[in-house]
């Protein structure tokens, strides 16, 4: 198991969300457990261009890039809920600021009026 420490503390990353499964009870239970000091766990990560961090208490980040002004994403992963979608592009001009349409559970519509958007997804 890899782990990164930074100021606001551990962030603990286990290599599957089935390992961290098999032992997150032990780690609950384990007063001397090294890991039960702040709970937050990256259980399943896909670290590219389009992708996304799940961690154990349920948050999952996702971000990605279109290819086109106006595009379907599908999201690399599903989520039960969607708390906030932001969208950006490159533009240094344009008439309107990208926005996203027919927002779903797996996908959502991508729209620009210049060029490809950028964009990060904060679920459950």
């Amino acid at each position: 198991m890899a782990q990164s420490t930074t100021n606001l503390g551990k962030i603990h990353v286990f290599p599957s969300e089935t390992l961290y499964n098999q032992f997150k009870d032990i780690i609950a239970d384990n007063d001397l457990a090294l890991l039960k000091d702040d709970g937050a766990y990256i259980v399943a990560a896909l670290l590219e261009q389009n992708g996304y961090v799940k961690f154990s208490n349920g948050l999952i980040l996702q971000w990605g890039a279109t290819t086109s002004p106006s595009e379907d994403v599908t999201y690399p992963i599903p989520v039960s809920r969607v708390l906030c979608l932001l969208l950006t592009t490159r533009a240094t001009t344009f008439r309107y600021s990208p926005w996203p349409t027919k927002i779903t559970t797996k996908s959502f519509q991508a729209v620009s009026d210049c060029e490809p958007v950028y964009w990060f997804l904060v679920a459950k």
